[in-house]
């Protein structure tokens, strides 16, 4: 029988608690993005894996699939243990700048150029006529104290819209 060699045993012992410890905090980890439920109790969903969350108290356990409202009357969608993300998520794990700005502007430039036609043949379609508010919100023309979030999420709809059914494109 061979004798255990100490040295090599407590560094394997040492890694197994790191690892042990780092497992144990992932569910606090993963928080990337919060919401409150109306009961009061919270949901979390992890950036990196979608992964959702049911947290009340201390308790933490996977969220069950289904369509949950929030307190604040959003609705989180839990996919196969994945929450859908929304923009809310999306915002909170690619934190805006006003580098956004260009991106926004292009968006809506390129919906309206997509709806209404490159020269403007389409411009009388009621498509048309919403492209070019939303680029107008996006700008922050139509609103007097409109923030950057605003007309970023403004952009982001830009963006939505530019694969939505309703704004078919001027052929």
């Amino acid at each position: 029988m061979k004798p255990i060699d100490c040295g090599k045993l407590s560094a394997h012992l040492r890694f197994c608690w790191v690892l042990l410890s780092w497992l144990s905090l992932a569910p606090v980890m993963a928080a990337d993005w919060q919401g409150t439920l109306p009961d009061g109790s919270r949901v979390e969903v992890d950036a990196s894996t979608h992964r959702a969350w049911h947290r009340d108290g201390n308790r933490v356990v996977p969220l069950w699939d289904g369509v949950h409202q929030l307190e604040d009357g959003s609705v989180v969608i839990v996919r196969d243990g994945t929450a859908v993300p929304t923009t809310g998520m999306l915002e909170t794990w690619v934190p805006s700048s006003e580098e956004e700005s260009p991106r926004v502007s292009s968006a809506c430039d390129d919906l309206i150029k997509g709806v209404c036609g490159a020269d403007n043949r389409c411009a009388t379609s009621q498509a048309c006529g919403l492209a070019h508010q939303l680029a107008e919100m996006a700008a922050g023309k139509s609103a007097k104290v409109m923030g950057a979030d605003a007309r970023i999420k403004t952009g982001d709809q830009c963006r939505e819209a530019l694969a939505n059914p309703f704004f078919v494109r001027c052929d």
